[in-house]
């Protein structure tokens, strides 16, 4: 275990953490397991597929489908993380909704009325390295695992252009994604702002 970190970790879930407080900074530290998508097999026989078979690629092409979906609702959560201070209100509100539900959407609020009272924005942008401990399988709420490259991303002061703060290249992020009818969105967002991960590991 490392020590804590004296800089502001400035990646999606740490913004959040830092700027909206609403981040759980005792998220699990268990290490990030890199997860491949189960195939179905790669010889198909010479007689028609079987419905089974059939029932199989469905399944497996609706899981791939729910984890792009769910991971393109993450990313860009993560980017207005960093990015919603320049926002207009009205456009910032839109941006939320499109991302995200109650709890986060509150934090995700609050986040940005505490920034623009600063004069503070975000700037650079983080890397995501996704895995998933376990498959989508049509559940309605699920979690994913980010390790989060961060080096480049931070808060400026928007008077003086001064940068307040760098995140780090290697942190461990959670998030937690419910199906909805306008499709997936982010109702947590987790830091783990002590241990580290290593991305693509």
């Amino acid at each position: 275990m490392n020590p804590r970190r004296t800089t502001l970790t400035v990646t999606a879930a740490a913004a959040v953490c830092a700027a909206l407080a609403g981040c759980n900074s005792n998220s699990d530290a268990n290490p990030i397991t890199s997860l491949t998508m189960t195939g179905t097999a790669t010889s198909s026989p010479a007689s028609p597929s079987s419905s089974t078979t059939t029932t199989s690629l469905d399944a497996a092409a609706q899981e791939t489908k729910d984890r792009q979906d769910a991971e393109l609702v993450w990313r860009k959560f993560n980017g207005l993380t960093i990015t919603m201070a320049s926002l207009p209100a009205d456009h910032a509100e839109q941006a939320f909704q499109q991302v995200a539900v109650d709890p986060q959407l509150t934090r995700l609020r609050t986040g940005y009325a505490t920034l623009k009272s600063r004069h503070e924005a975000g700037y650079g942008q983080d890397i995501s390295v996704i895995s998933w401990p376990e498959p989508i399988a049509g559940r309605d709420t699920v979690t994913l695992n980010d390790c989060q490259d961060g080096s480049q991303a931070g808060y400026l002061d928007t008077a003086t252009g001064n940068k307040l703060t760098v995140g780090t290249p290697n942190t461990p992020a959670k998030g937690t994604l419910q199906r909805t009818p306008q499709g997936w969105r982010v109702v947590n967002a987790e830091l783990d702002q002590v241990n580290k991960c290593t991305p693509g590991v």
